[in-house]
């Protein structure tokens, strides 16, 4: 019976590398098109086709309908640009925190523990509450923007900052160089 099954494995590998091939010669073109478009990039431009065709092989038993292989195809090229996109915002994000750092050239010790103190406290917050004060305090971007990078509400923004800074209030009064707790 094993020996039975083998051939149509093979049969069905052989199509699939058919259909696939065929995908490629039809659609690697206007794929690449598109992602250059989305990306402006055309060497990232055929590096996300090829791992979108690359992800179209590997998935293709998922694939119900062999006919609109295009349109997975297609989406897989539409996903895999934004997420390199997102990633190269990430990326400028953190270059130019770096940029920021190494700019400041004046150290102040008395700075240094007020400093120390309110990171650690930061880091200490809930990961939402965290990102929310990093990326309005720290970047500098408005709530609307916030709740775009974290996929949410402006108003779950404004309630994540409200209760940051609630306690970050509580803790840093009571842990603060001076503070009156």
């Amino acid at each position: 019976m094993i020996e039975s099954e083998a051939p149509l494995a093979e049969r069905v590998d052989v199509d699939r590398d058919r259909e696939v091939a065929a995908l490629f010669n039809k659609h690697y073109t206007p794929m690449c098109r598109l992602a250059f478009v989305i990306l402006g990039d055309s060497a990232l431009a055929e590096e996300i086709v090829m791992e979108a065709l690359l992800k179209t092989f590997s998935g293709w038993r998922r694939i119900r309908d062999h006919e609109r292989a295009e349109f997975y195809l297609k989406r897989a090229v539409v996903n895999l640009c934004r997420s390199r996109i997102r990633r190269k915002m990430v990326e400028q994000r953190a270059s130019a925190l770096m940029d920021r750092s190494a700019a400041i050239s004046t150290w102040d010790p008395s700075q240094s523990d007020t400093r120390r103190a309110v990171w650690d406290a930061v880091r200490k917050l809930p990961e939402r509450q965290r990102a929310s004060v990093v990326l309005r305090y720290f970047e500098d971007l408005p709530e609307a923007e916030i709740a775009e990078v974290l996929d949410c509400s402006v108003g779950t923004v404004k309630s994540q900052l409200f209760k940051a800074r609630q306690k970050l209030g509580s803790v840093l009064g009571a842990e603060a160089p001076g503070g009156d707790r």
